[in-house]
Protein backbone atom coordinates (compact mmCIF):
# COMPACT_ATOMS: atom_id res chain seq x y z
CA UNK A 1 0.00 0.00 0.00
CA UNK A 2 1.33 3.40 -1.00
CA UNK A 3 1.72 5.75 1.95
CA UNK A 4 0.15 9.20 1.63
CA UNK A 5 2.63 11.98 2.29
CA UNK A 6 1.37 14.47 4.83
CA UNK A 7 1.21 18.09 3.59
CA UNK A 8 3.89 20.49 4.76
CA UNK A 9 3.11 22.89 7.57
CA UNK A 10 3.75 26.37 6.09
CA UNK A 11 4.24 27.95 9.52
CA UNK A 12 6.91 25.45 10.56
CA UNK A 13 8.59 25.66 7.17
CA UNK A 14 8.73 29.44 7.41
CA UNK A 15 10.36 29.13 10.84
CA UNK A 16 12.94 26.72 9.40
CA UNK A 17 13.73 29.09 6.55
CA UNK A 18 14.01 32.09 8.86
CA UNK A 19 16.28 30.19 11.26
CA UNK A 20 18.43 28.91 8.39
CA UNK A 21 18.80 32.42 6.99
CA UNK A 22 19.84 33.88 10.34
CA UNK A 23 22.36 31.16 11.19
CA UNK A 24 23.85 30.65 7.73
CA UNK A 25 24.23 34.43 7.38
CA UNK A 26 26.03 34.80 10.70
CA UNK A 27 28.02 31.57 10.79
CA UNK A 28 28.47 30.48 7.20
CA UNK A 29 27.74 27.07 5.73
CA UNK A 30 30.40 24.91 7.34
CA UNK A 31 30.07 26.16 10.92
CA UNK A 32 26.28 26.11 11.00
CA UNK A 33 24.77 22.88 12.34
CA UNK A 34 21.33 21.58 11.43
CA UNK A 35 20.74 20.93 15.13
CA UNK A 36 21.13 24.67 15.79
CA UNK A 37 18.71 25.53 13.00
CA UNK A 38 16.17 23.03 14.35
CA UNK A 39 16.49 24.43 17.85
CA UNK A 40 16.05 28.01 16.66
CA UNK A 41 13.06 27.04 14.52
CA UNK A 42 11.57 24.97 17.36
CA UNK A 43 11.22 21.88 15.18
CA UNK A 44 12.90 18.49 15.10
CA UNK A 45 16.03 17.89 13.06
CA UNK A 46 14.19 15.09 11.31
CA UNK A 47 11.49 17.48 10.12
CA UNK A 48 14.12 19.70 8.50
CA UNK A 49 15.49 16.68 6.64
CA UNK A 50 11.96 15.70 5.65
CA UNK A 51 11.27 19.14 4.17
CA UNK A 52 14.67 19.90 2.63
CA UNK A 53 16.48 16.57 2.29
CA UNK A 54 19.84 17.54 3.77
CA UNK A 55 21.90 20.50 4.94
CA UNK A 56 23.20 21.25 1.44
CA UNK A 57 19.71 21.51 -0.01
CA UNK A 58 18.56 23.64 2.89
CA UNK A 59 21.45 26.03 2.28
CA UNK A 60 20.69 26.16 -1.44
CA UNK A 61 17.01 26.89 -0.74
CA UNK A 62 18.08 29.66 1.64
CA UNK A 63 20.38 31.19 -0.97
CA UNK A 64 17.62 31.12 -3.57
CA UNK A 65 15.10 32.69 -1.23
CA UNK A 66 17.49 35.50 -0.25
CA UNK A 67 18.46 36.29 -3.83
CA UNK A 68 14.89 36.13 -5.14
CA UNK A 69 13.67 38.38 -2.33
CA UNK A 70 16.17 41.09 -3.21
CA UNK A 71 15.62 40.80 -6.96
CA UNK A 72 11.85 41.07 -6.50
CA UNK A 73 12.07 44.47 -4.83
CA UNK A 74 14.94 46.01 -6.81
CA UNK A 75 14.02 49.27 -8.53
CA UNK A 76 15.87 49.51 -11.85
CA UNK A 77 14.79 53.12 -12.27
CA UNK A 78 17.50 54.09 -9.76
CA UNK A 79 20.05 53.32 -12.49
CA UNK A 80 18.18 54.21 -15.63
CA UNK A 81 16.84 57.59 -14.54
CA UNK A 82 20.23 58.95 -13.47
CA UNK A 83 21.46 61.89 -15.49
CA UNK A 84 25.11 60.90 -15.81
CA UNK A 85 27.64 58.25 -14.91
CA UNK A 86 28.62 59.58 -11.49
CA UNK A 87 25.02 60.18 -10.45
CA UNK A 88 24.09 56.67 -11.56
CA UNK A 89 26.83 54.95 -9.55
CA UNK A 90 26.33 57.13 -6.48
CA UNK A 91 22.56 56.71 -6.54
CA UNK A 92 22.87 52.96 -7.11
CA UNK A 93 25.36 52.59 -4.27
CA UNK A 94 23.16 54.60 -1.92
CA UNK A 95 20.21 52.42 -2.93
CA UNK A 96 22.16 49.18 -2.36
CA UNK A 97 23.17 50.37 1.11
CA UNK A 98 19.55 51.17 1.96
CA UNK A 99 18.55 47.65 0.88
CA UNK A 100 21.35 46.12 2.90
CA UNK A 101 20.22 47.99 6.01
CA UNK A 102 16.67 46.71 5.43
CA UNK A 103 17.72 43.14 4.63
CA UNK A 104 21.00 42.59 6.48
CA UNK A 105 20.74 38.81 6.74
CA UNK A 106 20.05 38.31 3.03
CA UNK A 107 22.98 40.53 2.10
CA UNK A 108 25.31 38.85 4.58
CA UNK A 109 24.36 35.39 3.35
CA UNK A 110 25.03 36.30 -0.28
CA UNK A 111 28.20 38.19 0.59
CA UNK A 112 29.53 35.18 2.51
CA UNK A 113 28.74 33.04 -0.51
CA UNK A 114 30.82 35.27 -2.77
CA UNK A 115 33.74 35.51 -0.34
CA UNK A 116 33.85 31.84 0.72
CA UNK A 117 32.81 30.34 -2.61
CA UNK A 118 35.26 27.42 -2.45
CA UNK A 119 33.96 26.41 0.99
CA UNK A 120 30.40 25.93 -0.21
CA UNK A 121 28.87 22.59 -1.18
CA UNK A 122 28.68 21.85 -4.89
CA UNK A 123 25.08 22.99 -5.37
CA UNK A 124 25.61 26.21 -3.42
CA UNK A 125 28.85 26.98 -5.27
CA UNK A 126 27.17 26.46 -8.63
CA UNK A 127 24.25 28.68 -7.67
CA UNK A 128 26.54 31.50 -6.46
CA UNK A 129 28.56 31.28 -9.68
CA UNK A 130 25.32 31.59 -11.64
CA UNK A 131 24.40 34.63 -9.55
CA UNK A 132 27.76 36.21 -10.38
CA UNK A 133 27.10 35.80 -14.09
CA UNK A 134 23.53 37.09 -13.69
CA UNK A 135 24.78 40.11 -11.75
CA UNK A 136 27.30 40.93 -14.47
CA UNK A 137 24.57 40.70 -17.10
CA UNK A 138 22.26 42.83 -14.94
CA UNK A 139 24.96 45.46 -14.45
CA UNK A 140 25.46 45.74 -18.19
CA UNK A 141 21.73 46.00 -18.80
CA UNK A 142 21.39 48.78 -16.23
CA UNK A 143 24.55 50.71 -17.07
CA UNK A 144 24.76 50.59 -20.86
CA UNK A 145 21.64 52.77 -21.43
CA UNK A 146 23.33 55.50 -19.37
CA UNK A 147 26.56 55.04 -21.33
CA UNK A 148 24.56 55.48 -24.54
CA UNK A 149 23.90 59.09 -23.51
CA UNK A 150 27.61 59.80 -23.17
CA UNK A 151 30.31 60.71 -25.69
CA UNK A 152 33.55 58.85 -25.04
CA UNK A 153 37.01 60.02 -26.02
CA UNK A 154 38.46 58.52 -29.22
CA UNK A 155 39.61 54.95 -28.64
CA UNK A 156 37.45 54.45 -25.51
CA UNK A 157 34.53 52.04 -25.74
CA UNK A 158 31.60 51.42 -23.44
CA UNK A 159 33.20 48.08 -22.53
CA UNK A 160 36.41 49.86 -21.49
CA UNK A 161 34.44 52.30 -19.35
CA UNK A 162 32.41 49.51 -17.75
CA UNK A 163 35.58 47.55 -16.90
CA UNK A 164 37.20 50.54 -15.19
CA UNK A 165 33.96 51.41 -13.44
CA UNK A 166 33.66 47.87 -12.08
CA UNK A 167 37.19 48.02 -10.66
CA UNK A 168 36.50 51.28 -8.83
CA UNK A 169 33.03 50.41 -7.54
CA UNK A 170 33.88 46.85 -6.44
CA UNK A 171 36.83 48.12 -4.44
CA UNK A 172 34.79 50.84 -2.82
CA UNK A 173 31.89 48.49 -2.06
CA UNK A 174 34.35 46.43 -0.02
CA UNK A 175 35.14 49.58 1.94
CA UNK A 176 31.42 50.10 2.59
CA UNK A 177 31.09 46.51 3.78
CA UNK A 178 34.03 46.87 6.14
CA UNK A 179 32.58 50.08 7.52
CA UNK A 180 29.19 48.50 8.16
CA UNK A 181 30.80 45.51 9.86
CA UNK A 182 32.82 47.74 12.18
CA UNK A 183 29.89 50.12 12.82
CA UNK A 184 26.86 47.92 13.59
CA UNK A 185 25.13 50.96 15.03
CA UNK A 186 24.62 52.39 11.53
CA UNK A 187 20.95 52.16 10.58
CA UNK A 188 20.46 54.84 7.90
CA UNK A 189 22.05 55.76 4.59
CA UNK A 190 22.54 59.31 5.86
CA UNK A 191 25.22 58.01 8.21
CA UNK A 192 27.16 56.77 5.19
CA UNK A 193 27.10 60.08 3.28
CA UNK A 194 30.76 60.97 3.99
CA UNK A 195 31.85 57.75 2.30
CA UNK A 196 29.42 58.35 -0.55
CA UNK A 197 30.84 61.84 -1.03
CA UNK A 198 34.33 60.32 -1.33
CA UNK A 199 33.03 57.82 -3.89
CA UNK A 200 31.51 60.66 -5.92
CA UNK A 201 34.83 62.52 -5.91
CA UNK A 202 36.77 59.46 -7.05
CA UNK A 203 34.26 58.79 -9.79
CA UNK A 204 34.69 62.34 -11.07
CA UNK A 205 38.42 61.65 -11.27
CA UNK A 206 37.72 58.50 -13.29
CA UNK A 207 35.32 60.35 -15.56
CA UNK A 208 37.54 63.34 -16.32
CA UNK A 209 41.04 62.03 -15.56
CA UNK A 210 43.59 63.26 -13.02
CA UNK A 211 46.37 64.63 -15.22
CA UNK A 212 46.09 68.29 -16.23
CA UNK A 213 46.60 69.08 -19.92
CA UNK A 214 50.20 70.08 -20.67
Amino acid sequence: MKRTRLPEDPVKKARMQAAALALFASGGYQATKVDAIAAKAQVSKGLIFKYFGNKEQLYLATLRQAYDRLMAIMDEAVWQESGDLVAMVTNATRYKISLQLQYPQEFQLLLNGFIHLKQLPASGRQYVEQMMVANQDLTQRLVLPVFAKMTFKPGITATDALTVLNYVTSGYLQKFQQYLLSHPEVTTVAEMEPLLADLTRYLRIVEYGFVAPA
